[in-house]
């Protein structure tokens, strides 16, 4: 293990030692612990409520929870951030959307786009499916009359959704047809999740499988509780609604669940489904005093009284047209769990995350593993699943410093998921993307992380890690890393902080950026020792790579004018501030093939790889589709100007990429601001562009004809 971080985590052990022994000591002196330092509130009940530890991460492996020590770790934590600190913690969880392609199979003659996800084999959800026949669009604009069920919607019927005229607008999926003219008509509706009465609920995303969609939403119910803190609203769930759409004219919703908790990732694995929650229990019931000892120990003797099951989110399934709930049950046993080996008496977690797994082809079968405490994100592959979380240290000024970045790992087998080990790294996964900066082998994890450092010369450092599966008493180890002794260069130069990583095959790429943007070519095959191989320095930077092939990647970002700079003759506008989009060999000695500079825009694939639509033609034929948004100056009025960008990459000879086609609609909706749910289907010679909830469509053939909006 890297000396630094091992040193970190004995610092932060022996000062909690001390911490916990001056605790013993002051409980011992008051009458109110015992020599033990176990917190027994039956036979020997404190005087005073005892002091805490803080509900930090710990870096510690994990062991098997039981009922009592999850328990304790729950209601200390309770207990920490409601009456011996002045605040009152309420939830707070990431909810985030994250190339091979995988997306469920068709019968269609034609090949087209889906879509892009991190892993081969780990679907991700969207905002819109394509089954090449049936194409299903999230529309949060929608105020037509809709029902918890799904509604047929008959040509005699229907009518074009209007503008949203006030808060209570229902979220729809469409369904659309394809037409034999490659036209669209919207057959069906899908409300789905909760109506606007019970609470605030939006869909996250769907998956489509076979003759299933799966929609996923999040939100919180309303509730009348007063003690929860001015933030608090309601008691936040996910939503889980499963779809036979085997008849796509009159979609069924065959089984509905809510899980208490945030959304923090879904993913979903040939028939399994997982859906990984974070939850902080509240309190309910219990007055909120921390002013006077007496106060504290009153409400210490009656977090203790709440029962354990009272603390484990709750999984609830609903009737599916009424919303009304049927059964209700906790959502794991505390024994399916696990808390970190080093946890003692005095310890607190703030926290609970979930991993749960719903057997797609009969969802009463669940399972669920959780770990106490507030992680931030995970990895996931066809076999593991990485669950990690940032933590921060701050020096004797208070100032933040030396942040690391704790991973644990389970492996998966089906439903199951079995704990392996954990590690503990120098440096985050940074904010954007973090799941990019992870990729894992049948015998190694690849991690990328940064540090920040008090240094005005030089802010950052980055580390390529090479951690080795291989755990030796619930310990992962680290093969190799760049930079090392062998290799001292650094990743970036001086202040450049890092703007995207891919890895593909034996290869990472890395993108840092300041002023410029070196992309930086690394072979990973050895793991015990990776190699940089080559390095691009060019004006701008890359914030999303994709992966072609193992010679050429697409990088999509922003341009930032360099004096000092040769500029690709082809290139236009590379004095202007804009998006770019470039076309790299990295082969050998990384080069650009072709870059496309537009000015004063921005597209969504920059930060949600989702939104870009990739379809390979061929093995040299490759087509590109993402949403750009600009704006343009009219009457004095700066108006969005919203389309979307049609890249052709040929691989043949030199390679090149052109910019062939740009499908802009007719209309143009001055309150259309944000572009970042904008989609885009390509099958065959024809190209659908979702904008807004609604369906334009143009062909390669003829891409003057615009027809829609469907």
């Amino acid at each position: 293990m890297d000396m630094t971080v091992q040193t970190s985590s004995n610092i932060r052990l022996m000062v909690k030692s001390l911490f916990v022994s001056y605790v013993i000591i002051s409980l011992f002196g008051c009458g109110g612990g015992t020599s033990n330092n176990t917190i027994d509130t039956d036979n020997n009940p404190p005087v005073v409520a005892p002091q805490v530890n803080p509900t930090d991460i710990s870096a510690s492996v994990l062991k098997p929870a039981t009922p009592a020590s999850f328990g304790r770790l729950l209601k200390n934590g309770l207990y920490y951030n409601n009456f011996q600190t002045s605040n009152v913690v309420n939830a707070v969880a990431s909810d985030s959307l994250a190339s091979e392609v995988s997306a469920p199979a068709s019968d269609s003659t034609d090949n087209f786009s889906q879509t892009i996800t991190q892993e081969e084999g780990v679907d991700e959800m969207d905002i819109m499916k394509f089954d090449g026949h049936y194409l299903y669009v999230l529309d949060r604009f929608s105020n037509a009359e809709t029902t918890t069920a799904a509604k047929q919607i008959t040509p005699q019927s229907f009518t074009s959704p209007a503008l949203p005229d006030n808060e209570n607008t229902a979220e729809v999926i469409r369904v659309l047809q394809r037409e034999n003219d490659q036209s669209l008509t919207e057959i069906s509706r899908i409300q789905s999740g909760m109506t606007s009465e019970n609470g605030y609920f939006s869909v996250r995303g769907m998956f489509l499988r076979d003759e299933q969609l799966i929609v996923i939403g999040g939100g919180y119910e309303f509730i009348n509780n007063q003690n929860q803190g001015i933030w608090w609203y309601g008691d936040n769930q996910v939503t889980l609604d499963i779809i036979d759409t085997s008849s796509p004219s009159t979609p069924i919703t065959t089984k509905k669940m809510t899980i208490e908790g945030q959304s923090i990732r879904s993913r979903r694995i040939d028939n399994y489904l997982l859906i990984v929650t974070s939850f902080l229990p509240q309190l309910d019931g219990i007055s909120i005093d921390n002013s006077t000892v007496a106060a504290k120990l009153s409400g210490f003797d009656a977090i203790q009284a709440i029962n354990t099951d009272a603390l484990i989110p709750r999984i609830m399934t609903r009737e599916p047209v009424t919303n009304e709930v049927l059964t209700s049950a906790p959502l794991f046993d505390a024994n399916d769990c696990y808390i970190p080996q080093d946890a003692d008496n005095l310890d607190s977690a703030t926290g609970i995350i979930s991993m749960t797994m719903v057997n797609l082809d009969d969802p009463t079968q669940i399972q669920t593993t959780c770990i106490n405490g507030l992680y931030d994100d995970v990895y996931v592959t066809t076999d593991d699943i990485f669950i990690h979380a940032n933590i921060p240290a701050y020096d004797e000024n208070n100032n933040r410093s030396l942040d690391s970045t704790l991973i644990h790992h389970f492996a998966r087998t089906t439903s199951m998921f079995s704990y392996n080990g954990t590690i503990e790294l120098n440096g985050t996964l940074g904010w954007e993307n973090k799941n990019l900066r992870l990729s894992a082998t049948d015998t190694h994890l690849r991690a990328v992380t940064s540090e920040m450092r008090m240094d005005e010369n030089d802010r950052f450092d980055h580390s390529l890690y090479m951690i080795s599966l291989s755990a030796n008493d619930r310990r992962l180890s680290i093969s190799a890393q760049l930079p090392n002794n062998n290799a001292p260069a650094e990743l970036g130069k001086p202040n450049e902080d890092i703007k995207a990583v891919r890895y593909f095959g034996d290869k990472a790429f890395i993108v840092t950026f300041e002023t410029i943007d070196p992309l930086y070519v690394i072979d990973v095959s050895n793991p015990f020792a990776p190699v940089v191989t080559g390095e691009l320095e060019m004006p701008g930077y890359s914030s999303y790579l994709h992966p072609i092939n193992e010679q050429f990647i697409l990088g999509i970002g922003q341009n930032v004018p360099a004096v000092g700079f040769d500029v690709v003759p082809s290139l236009v506008n590379a004095n202007e501030f804009g998006a770019k989009v470039a076309l790299f060999d990295v082969s050998g000695i990384p080069r650009i093939v072709n870059e496309f500079v537009f000015a004063d825009s921005y597209s969504p694939a920059e930060f949600d790889y989702h939104a870009l639509t990739y379809l390979a033609k061929s093995d040299v034929e490759h087509i590109f589709a993402m949403p750009m948004q600009g704006w343009t100056m009219n009457d004095m009025v700066w108006l969005p100007d919203n389309r979307l960008e049609i890249f052709e990459v040929d691989l043949s000879g030199n390679a090149s990429m052109s910019n062939s086609m740009t499908v802009r609609p007719p209309d143009k909706d001055v309150n259309y601001y944000w572009a970042s749910e904008d989609r885009a289907v390509v099958i065959g010679d024809t190209i659908y562009y979702v904008k807004r909830g609604q369906v334009w469509q143009t062909s390669f053939n003829n891409p003057l004809v615009i027809n829609g909006p469907y």
